[in-house]
């Protein structure tokens, strides 16, 4: 009952909160309506944008923004971009993220600029760092770690972003058996930012140093530090509230407020059980005047405070009931990401708060589901540690290789110096100077294409990656399928009771899915041996007419089709080609059985005419298929691309037509004007060029 009566009193709190949030909104806009200067109109928009939230909030803050623009007022035009580059960032919308990002550029200036700008983009990339896995991840911590360890040349504000984000990074690495590590790599991280900020005005370090020491007092193991900076996180806001221009901002987001008097509630082991229970007090106000300011949401931030307040004061049974409420809000509440490492730490804490209760049975209850969750989870972190590890020993390649590079630099410029001290002395000596100025300088071009190398061989190798993964999971398919094929009629062929008839048909079947897995080897043998050999093909005049009708009758001996008629067009008088004929004949063995594939009805034309004019044969394989769509016509000739992905096939024919084309001095492509099925146009010289 006393709980009920504590929850209706709450929700009447915040209802009254939201009642009294709207009157003064109203009052607000009353007042912005009637303002007698653009001072206080500012002043106005600013309260308004302050105590609004989301897209609303952001719309005043282009209010604001508009108005700052026009009166050229630095203070309001940070504020007011700060707010919609937050908004945006927050909800990842790119292109307005970018256009603001444009906006501050032009319109700020000093270190008010240098600062917003920094922040925002390091919290672009802190998203990437902190929701997203995989390549894009991985390479931009190497790219943050690389920085931080081989340019000596940073400036304090560029340490900050970076100590930041790679604290950002291991804050989301939650593996059982390892949270020390883990508080011991970001404290040095979030450490770094704080000492480097220190002697910074609050006015532009305020945004690096606010999320900062909230993490620091989330996870710093220790006690009595943990108290010190969340002390220290608390008089910042005070201090930062009672600026000037603050006092101006009564209704001022109170969510980091929140953080700090939660954190401080605690603190009972350090700061005593009468100042835990003070700032306890202070934080249930709060919370409850201030829903909608909660870092997580009103109802777990109570849930989370309370249990911490109530087991630092030794009230073990209520602590333990509220551990009960949290798993229960992460288990049942409607969540986008995957919050099973703090059910985990949560059934810790309920574990150790029974055992101290001496309630054992439950104790060992809870114990079995931790363990439950705990193996489900190391799995999990065995694929982040791994992919932290091959961050790790990229970035160590990189700087090696790089410091190198600055050694022998460093190396040749002292002997530069030498050789320019002896020149002074004897002008003999000026031709040895002047080499190696020289060589100077293409060590330093070399340094550079170093550069570009290691990051083009990086690109390279991930691309590599992905094609032979691509290369092998379609050859794994296309192989098996018509195996499986020949292994089930070798087997039914070899059985006593099929007819004569059946054997035949079997036969046939066996043999045309042999001449598929055949076909598809020496495609791929084809590519392997022209990617080895980059020289042009041997070629010599070729009366073409021959091996069309000999294409022709093959695609039709074997893959006929009952609805379809084949034809060939052309004066076989004028059928001369300076060409390969191999290779030409393996050109039109793959469109023709294209054609066939996607063909049904109608029929498959094989047609060339001669251009005397531009040296040209014009041959053309034209049906009346399916056709492709236009934005696939020259997606179609890349390696492992399919127009149908349930049709057989490597997807490698086109890509090898297109390759032996270019080797002959011919090209090859797909006729746009063509719609009533699929046209390919091969051209090819007609005399040596």
């Amino acid at each position: 009952m006393k709980r009920c009566l504590i929850l209706t009193c709450m929700l009447l709190n915040i209802l009254f909160a939201m009642a009294n949030d709207a009157t003064v909104k109203e009052a607000l806009n009353t007042s912005l309506k009637s303002a007698s200067s653009p001072q206080q109109k500012l002043e106005i928009l600013t309260n308004l944008m302050d105590i609004s939230r989301q897209q609303e909030q952001v719309e005043y803050a282009k209010e604001l923004y508009k108005e700052a623009l026009a009166e050229n007022d630095d203070y309001y035009k940070e504020i007011a971009l700060t707010e919609i580059l937050r908004f945006y960032i927050n909800n990842d919308i790119k292109d307005s993220t970018n256009v603001y990002m444009d906006k501050a550029r032009q319109d700020m200036k000093g270190k008010a600029r240098d600062f917003l700008l920094t922040y925002m983009q390091t919290i672009i990339d802190v998203r990437i760092v902190y929701y997203t896995e995989g390549e894009d991840r991985k390479k931009l911590i190497e790219q943050y770690q690389l920085k931080l360890e081989t340019d000596k040349k940073l400036s304090t504000l560029e340490k900050m972003s970076i100590n930041y984000l790679l604290g950002m990074a291991y804050s989301n690495r939650i593996e059982p058996g390892k949270e020390e590590d883990m508080q011991r790599n970001l404290g040095k991280r979030f450490k770094a930012v704080i000492d480097l900020s220190e002697n910074i005005p609050l006015q532009y370090s305020y945004l690096f140093r606010l999320n900062t020491f909230n993490l620091l007092t989330l996870y710093t193991p220790n006690p009595a530090e943990q108290a010190k900076y969340a002390l220290r996180y608390l008089d910042m806001q005070k201090e930062y509230a009672a600026t000037k221009e603050m006092q101006k901002r009564p209704y001022v987001t109170k969510r980091h407020l929140l953080n700090a008097y939660s954190m401080l509630a605690f603190s009972a082991p350090t700061l005593g059980k009468d100042m835990a229970t003070h700032f306890y007090q202070h934080f249930m106000e709060l919370n409850s005047m201030y829903p909608e300011d909660a870092a997580f949401s009103a109802e777990y931030d109570r849930y989370y405070t309370s249990l911490n307040y109530f087991r630092s004061i030794g009230d073990f049974h209520k602590a333990t009931l509220y551990c009960d409420s949290v798993i229960h809000y992460f288990r049942h509440g409607d969540f986008k990401m995957d919050l099973s490492d703090n059910v985990i730490s949560t059934l810790k804490e309920k574990i150790d708060l029974l055992d101290s209760l001496h309630l054992y049975k439950e104790a060992y209850e809870a114990h079995k589901e931790y363990v439950v969750l705990l193996d489900s989870t190391r799995l999990k972190n065995m694929k982040e540690k791994l992919e932290d590890l091959e961050i790790k020993k990229q970035v160590d390649e990189l700087v090696i290789e790089k410091k190198t590079l600055e050694v022998n630099l460093q190396k040749s410029r002292s002997q530069l110096y030498l050789f320019l001290a002896l020149f002074i002395l004897a002008i003999s000596f000026a031709i040895f100077v002047a080499f190696r100025l020289w060589k100077i300088n293409l060590l330093y071009k070399k340094l550079q294409e170093s550069n570009r190398q290691v990051i083009f061989a990086s690109e390279k190798a991930q691309e590599s990656e992905r094609m032979k993964n691509a290369f092998i999971k379609n050859m794994c398919h296309e192989v098996r399928t018509p195996l499986n094929a020949i292994n089930g009629f070798s087997d039914l062929i070899t059985t006593e009771d099929i007819t004569q008839e059946e054997k035949q048909e079997f036969s046939k079947i066996i043999f045309e899915n042999c001449h598929h897995i055949t076909s598809m080897m020496n495609s791929v043998l084809e590519i392997a041996q022209l990617d080895s050999n980059k020289d042009d093909l041997s070629l010599s005049p070729v009366n073409i007419h021959l091996l069309c009708c000999c294409e022709m009758e093959q695609i039709k001996r074997l893959h006929m089709k009952p609805g379809i008629e084949y034809r060939i067009e052309g004066n076989n008088e004028e059928d001369m080609v300076y060409t390969n004929s191999s290779h030409f004949s393996l050109i039109l063995a793959h469109l023709l059985n294209n054609a066939n594939k996607f063909t049904e009805k109608g029929n498959i034309t094989l047609s060339y005419k001669a251009d005397n004019e531009n040296n040209r044969m014009i041959i053309n394989i034209t049906d009346t298929g399916c056709g492709i769509s236009d934005d696939k016509r020259e997606w179609i000739f890349e390696r492992f691309t399919k127009a149908d992905d349930f049709v057989p096939g490597s997807g490698l024919g086109l890509y090898l037509c297109r390759q032996i084309a270019l080797r002959m001095k011919g090209k090859i492509c797909v006729d746009p004007d063509y719609t009533t099925g699929l046209r390919i146009i091969l051209t090819l010289p007609i005399k040596p060029e």
